[in-house]
């Protein structure tokens, strides 16, 4: 057996330790960390949207970004001219402004939106096609040209909306959208099925359901997802509102 002496002595070496960090403070920190962890993963983690070939001609070619990027778009809740929207990247700083009217042709109503970039310069514009067998937009520059579209597709089980550039012979849709739409969570496939965008409300919806996270992989034309995102989002105000009318 060990004399008492040296038991005592080893007893008061191991007690000598930096003291544990109160329980309260240390699970604190492990969520904080745990959450900004998860934050970056799911924000910027190539591996969840493929990277992709930039297009040719985007809509707006300084939104195509060589690494995956993030983007709130927030609603507006007043407006007097029609729907507004703000799109701001994650720093906080405004890239795209939305400015939404109804226009009245013949009795016909049909919604028209400006987007302009962070110098106030409107690039494109974005009008309901009237005679149409199913939901459609058409995409103009300002020269008045339609360089894309977005339908919803029309036999389908579930909403599809689909987005084809003019111009580039290619009869399939150069990217889509499926999801929830109604909760605005949903997510953007490429020709071949790469996941190159998503919608979710994030940690925003918790102080404004009007305000959303759209999240885009490397080399996508962040523009084109970002007007189907607006283009969505009006449809499915349109259908609410239409329900609300009908059940009165």
């Amino acid at each position: 057996m060990l004399p008492l002496a040296l038991l005592r002595t080893l007893a008061c070496l191991s007690a000598i330790r930096s003291p544990p960090a109160p329980r309260g403070v240390r699970h604190a920190a492990s969520r904080h960390a745990s959450a900004q962890m998860n934050l970056f993963a799911d924000l910027f983690d190539d591996g969840r949207l493929k990277a992709q070939k930039p297009y040719e001609r985007p809509l707006l070619p300084a939104l195509v970004r060589d690494r995956a990027a993030s983007y709130v778009l927030k609603e507006s809740m007043f407006s007097f001219s029609g729907e507004e929207f703000t799109v701001r990247d994650t720093e906080g700083n405004t890239v795209l402004r939305v400015e939404g009217a109804n226009v009245n042709l013949g009795g016909f109503v049909i919604d028209k939106l400006g987007f302009k970039d962070s110098a106030g310069n409107k690039f494109m514009s974005v009008e309901r096609r009237i005679l149409a067998a199913t939901t459609c937009y058409d995409i103009y520059n300002p020269s008045g040209e339609c360089v894309a579209k977005v339908d919803r597709e029309m036999f389908s089980a579930t909403p599809v909306y689909k987005f084809f550039y003019e111009g580039d012979a290619n009869p399939f849709p150069d990217f889509k959208a499926e999801g929830s739409f109604s909760s605005r969570m949903y997510t953007f496939y490429a020709g071949l099925g790469d996941k190159i965008a998503r919608v979710n409300r994030g940690e925003e919806a918790f102080r404004d359901v009007d305000t959303y996270q759209v999240e885009v992989a490397a080399g996508v034309d962040a523009a084109a997802v970002l007007a189907m995102a607006v283009i969505i989002d009006e449809d499915h105000d349109e259908s609410d509102d239409k329900r609300l009318r009908e059940g009165q």
